[in-house]
Order: C-alpha cells, then sequence, then structure tokens
C-alpha cells in the first residue's frame, strides 16, 4: 500500500527538493547565458567601435590622397600630440615602429588637421593626423584614432603614402602618370583570384588603378581600385576605397614620347656593346648594357653586372629554370618577354631593374614570379599587356597601356604581386617618361 501511495504522489508533481534543485540548475543556466550574451555584445561593440575608427583613418587616407601636393601638409602642429618630439618637429621612430624619425610637414598652405573630434554611439573619438616627409616625391600621412570604452581605452593606427604623381591635382590633360599603384592599366584587369600586397605590410599602396573594367569577387586588394569602368570585388577583400566609372585614371605617354624613350634606351645599348644575330647564353656573366641584334634566350645561372639596358631587338627569353640575377639592370625587348616555367628574374635595385617588352599584344610581356622575398622591379608594355602566372608572386609592379584593349593585366593560378612601397613612383626606368613635378611651396 505504501508503494502505491508513492507512485501516485510521483505521478501527481515534484517534490519540493526537487523543485528546489531545478530552480538552482535554472538560476546557473540564466548565469552562465546571461554572461555569455553580455560578453557576445561586448565583443560585439568592441568590434563595431574598431571598426568605426578603421573606417575613420580610411577616410582620412582618402582625403588626403585628393589634397593638391602643396595642400598634403599638416595645417599645424598641436604641442600636445602624441607621438611627436614637438621641439624637433618630428613623429618618433620609438613610438610609431618606423625605420627613423621623420619631420613632420607643416605649410601656410596645409590642409590636414593635426586634431579632429567627434562622437558616435556615445563613444568619443580623438583622431590625430600627422603629414611626413619622406623625400621630396614621397609624403607619409599616419593616422592615431583612439577611444575610451566602460574605462578602458582603445586606439587604432594606420598610415598611407602619398607619391607627387599620385597626389590630387597633379593629373592633369594628357601628361603621363603612373600612379603609385601595384597594377597600372589601360585595358581590364583580372586576379583569377590572386592578390596584391605591399611590402612593407603596413604601407597599404598595393593598389589598381586601370581605365576599363576589374573583375573578381575573391581577389584580395591591400590598396585602393580606382576604376574607369565597372567594379566587380567584394568590398571586404580590399583594405581601401573602390572607385568605379572614375573616368580616365591613368593618364599615358603619347607615342612619340614612348619611341623617343625607347630610341635612348636602344642607343644606351648599343653603346654599350652590340652583338650581330640571336644570342643563347648559358651561364656566366654579361655585362650591362648591351645589345643583341636578334632574339636572346638566357639558361642556367647568369649575372647580369652593371646597370641599363640588356636589349634584344627580338624575343627575348628565359629558360625553363632559368635564374638571371641583375645589380641594376633591366630587360628590353622590342618584341615579346617570356619567363618559362621557374625562370625567374632578381634585381638588386627595384627602382633600378625591371622587364620592358614593346610588343603589340596582349601577352607582350608572360611572366612567372619569383622566389619568396627576390625582387623583380618594373614590368612594363607600352603597347601591350602582361599575362602573369605561376607558384609564386611578382616583386614590383605590372604597367600595361596597349590601346584597342591591348594594354590589360591578367593573372592565372591565383598568385599576385608583391608591391615594394613607391616603386613605381621612383623607378629609375620609367622617369624619363615623367612630367617635370610641379612648383612647390611646401616642402
Amino acid at each position: 500500500m505504501i508503494g502505491r501511495v508513492s507512485a501516485v504522489r510521483r505521478e501527481d508533481g515534484f517534490t519540493l527538493v526537487e523543485l528546489i534543485v531545478s530552480l538552482v540548475i535554472a538560476v546557473i543556466l540564466m548565469v552562465a547565458v546571461t554572461g555569455t550574451v553580455r560578453g557576445a555584445l561586448a565583443n560585439s561593440r568592441a568590434n563595431r567601435f574598431r571598426q568605426e575608427a578603421t573606417s575613420v583613418a580610411m577616410e582620412a587616407f582618402e582625403y588626403s590622397r585628393r589634397l593638391a601636393w602643396d595642400n598634403l601638409a599638416m595645417a599645424s602642429i598641436d604641442p600636445q600630440a602624441p607621438l611627436i618630439d614637438p621641439d624637433a618637429g618630428v613623429l618618433l621612430s620609438s613610438e610609431t615602429g618606423l625605420p627613423s624619425n621623420e619631420p613632420l610637414l607643416q605649410c601656410p598652405t596645409g590642409a590636414v588637421p593635426a586634431k579632429t573630434v567627434f562622437t558616435s554611439e556615445d563613444v568619443t573619438y580623438t583622431v590625430w593626423l600627422y603629414v611626413t616627409q619622406v623625400n621630396a616625391s614621397l609624403r607619409r600621412v599616419y593616422a592615431l584614432v583612439g577611444w575610451e570604452m566602460e574605462g578602458t581605452s582603445f586606439t587604432h593606427r594606420s598610415e598611407s603614402i602619398v607619391s607627387i604623381v599620385s597626389a590630387g591635382g597633379i593629373t592633369a590633360g594628357d601628361q603621363p602618370v603612373f600612379p603609385d599603384a601595384a597594377i597600372v592599366a589601360t585595358g581590364n584587369v583580372s586576379l583569377a583570384p590572386g592578390t596584391t600586397q605591399s611590402s612593407p605590410p603596413t604601407a597599404h599602396s598595393a593598389s589598381i588603378w586601370l581605365n576599363q573594367s576589374f573583375a573578381n569577387l575573391d581577389a584580395v586588394v591591400d590598396g585602393d581600385i580606382v576604376a574607369g569602368g565597372v567594379v566587380n570585388a567584394t568590398p571586404a577583400n580590399v583594405y581601401g576605397t573602390i572607385e568605379q566609372n572614375a573616368g580616365t585614371p591613368v593618364n599615358v605617354p603619347t607615342v612619340p614620347e614612348i619611341e623617343a624613350w625607347r630610341s635612348a634606351m636602344r642607343a644606351e645599348a648599343v653603346a654599350g656593346g652590340a652583338t650581330g644575330g640571336n644570342l643563347v647564353v648559358s651561364g656566366g656573366t654579361l655585362t650591362a648594357p648591351m645589345y643583341v641584334d636578334g632574339t636572346l634566350e638566357l639558361q642556367g645561372t647568369v649575372h647580369i653586372a652593371g646597370s641599363g639596358p640588356v636589349y634584344a631587338s627580338g624575343l627575348l627569353r628565359l629558360q625553363a629554370g632559368a635564374v638571371v640575377t641583375a645589380d641594376g639592370a633591366h630587360l628590353v625587348s622590342d618584341a615579346t618577354i617570356v619567363f618559362e616555367t621557374g625562370a625567374e628574374y632578381r634585381v638588386a635595385e627595384p627602382t633600378a631593374g625591371g622587364v620592358v617588352a614593346f610588343a603589340a599584344s596582349t601577352q607582350a610581356l608572360l611572366l612567372r614570379g619569383g622566389d619568396d622575398g627576390t625582387v623583380q622591379g618594373l614590368a612594363y608594355a607600352p603597347y601591350g599587356g602582361i599575362l602573369l602566372t605561376g607558384a609564386e608572386s611578382w616583386h614590383g609592379t605590372l604597367v600595361a597601356h596597349g590601346s584597342a584593349g591591348l594594354g590589360e593585366v591578367a593573372m592565372s593560378g591565383g598568385i599576385g604581386v608583391v608591391y615594394p612601397a613607391n616603386l613605381l613612383p621612383t623607378s629609375a626606368i620609367v622617369n624619363p617618361l615623367r612630367p617635370p613635378p610641379p612648383a612647390s611651396v611646401c616642402g
């Protein structure tokens, strides 16, 4: 009878002890869930504020790049600003991680504010901007964004390099301009998927400038995309800004200017030493400048001493597995330049070396990349296009501006371009094609 009564009671409901245990477990679970939700919300808010700070810095860089050269300077120097020595007028390397202290650039025409403060979602942000003089043709814009959340201070730092040839207000008429970018093209650009990376990574200058359309949703671009046509890219994969239907962002030299430059390089090569007929070099050393009136094929391990052009009137080919090193010489062909599988070109001075092919075809330059960390410099097709393929990235920049759709840049195999900061604005190869810099009252 007792057992029967107990069974009935179990059917009627929980005992008091069971209820208390259930409540305790429920409270524990609620506390745990509440803590998890609170932590998730806090992380979400923190990420949102950091994204806001990143966006503010990028807007500051975009504003700075639109300024004319004389306006790309600080309007004033705040002696209370962090990261600087106000007496010496420098941005401190010890505070920023830069290789050395850099002089702050302040001018009467400067339009970059030293400090701005704004509020978003009840959080106050303080934005410090610094403009420094890297050299006569390069300036650095450094941003420090600070804010507080629940009594804790946070900061975001980033920087951008602006060259005199890519600053706002410099592009005028049909003057030849080579923007500071990893890829410059008058045609389309397709990375399939591919990447552009800056070297050093903090430069974020591995941009893409083109007059037609960009296409690849999987491509990762460590810089801006500025296109005359349509941009088909994933914004989250682009470090900087995306500007499409931008008219003609890439202005190029005229044919007479290119031909005069070409003749000067040929004359320099001939003066260094001319060889008639086709030439095959299998190992050993060449001395630049030199001229080959025919095809030039390089095999094995070849070193090019000296500087200036190694110029071939016909096809210039690096055979499969060839490793060509150069002190500062560049390879030039009136026809096509081809790098076979595994062929590499390595230059000691990226601003002095590179490859130039004058063929009027979509593959005036058919290239492979180089070993990780090696530098190839400028790859330039004044009348045609560039195809980059292989297992390693090209360490340099790709420039193609052939007419009638020839000036296209394409990649296959998912490789990319590693862009040494400011390589193109300081490249000795194309300096003769640049317009004289505008007179400046600032710096």
